[in-house]
């Protein structure tokens, strides 16, 4: 069983969390400014009261993506300075063991148990700080894109990182 899955999962989205961000700006942006041509055709949609729900809706997503950029944040700076290190170096710049390994003088075994540890101490401040698996699942698995993250990370082997495609991040805000 894999261990840290959550973990593994916001340090991955964290590379993408200000692009969806953005992208939410900007979705709100469009259609606060369409609001303006409301009636017609399109009155059922384009109503205050679902405008209003939508931009709302909207706000709480960018919302909880900054909670979770500000966590993670928090979390790589209560760690080792050495764990904290390797986790960006792994999740957040994506380099390879091997590249990273060489970058520190580390044999593989060597890198993949400090790997470990670091992990586990990040995953440990998250759940220290209210951030179990019950309440990450119940607050980000709304959020498609992290969900199939968390997925990768469920059934994947080690090696492997999720990536996302320029296109896919523009299709993730309007979900």
């Amino acid at each position: 069983m894999q261990k840290n899955i959550w973990a593994k999962t916001i340090l991955t989205s964290y590379r993408f969390l200000e692009k969806v961000s953005d992208a939410i700006d900007r979705l709100v942006e469009t259609r606060a400014l369409n609001s303006f041509y409301m009636g017609g055709n399109n009155f059922s949609q384009n109503n205050v009261f679902v405008v209003s729900e939508s931009l709302i809706n909207l706000t709480e997503r960018k919302k909880k993506l900054i909670n979770l950029k500000v966590v993670c944040d928090q979390s790589l700076r209560s760690c080792k300075e050495e764990h904290a290190q390797i986790l960006i170096e792994r999740y957040i710049d994506g380099d390879k063991a091997k590249k990273i390994a060489e970058r520190h003088e580390l044999s593989m075994r060597t890198y993949f148990r400090r790997l470990e540890s670091a992990e586990g101490e990040f995953s440990a401040y998250l759940s220290r700080n209210g951030y179990t698996e019950k309440f990450l699942a119940k607050t980000l698995l709304s959020e498609k894109w992290i969900y199939e993250i968390y997925s990768k990370f469920s059934s994947i082997p080690r090696e492997e990182l999720f990536q996302i495609s320029e296109s896919y991040l523009k299709k993730i805000a309007l979900s």
